[in-house]
């Protein structure tokens, strides 16, 4: 008989918000805008990672978020309580 074999489940860790809309108002950039030049126009998929509905994202599309604000990632994202400044 064959063993099953069982993968462990890597733990993500959670985003617990984003300065994004704050960074939009200062270099004076839409959403949609940011949605075309990161996301393919994806304004929705924008639109839940602004608001919290989107909690974990890839690696690849905060990197894009990132560079087409010209921030860090960790500028952008804070993925503990306390860095809510």
């Amino acid at each position: 008989m064959k063993e099953k074999i069982v993968k462990e489940k890597k733990s993500k860790e959670k985003l617990y918000g984003n300065k994004i809309k704050a960074i939009l108002k200062q270099i004076e950039m839409s959403q949609q805008e940011l949605a075309d030049l990161a996301l393919n126009g994806n304004a929705a998929h924008l639109s839940r990672i602004m608001n919290g509905k989107r909690r974990c994202i890839s690696l690849p599309i905060a990197m894009k978020i990132a560079k087409v604000l010209g921030k860090p990632v960790e500028d952008i994202f804070i993925h503990k309580q306390g860095d809510l400044k």
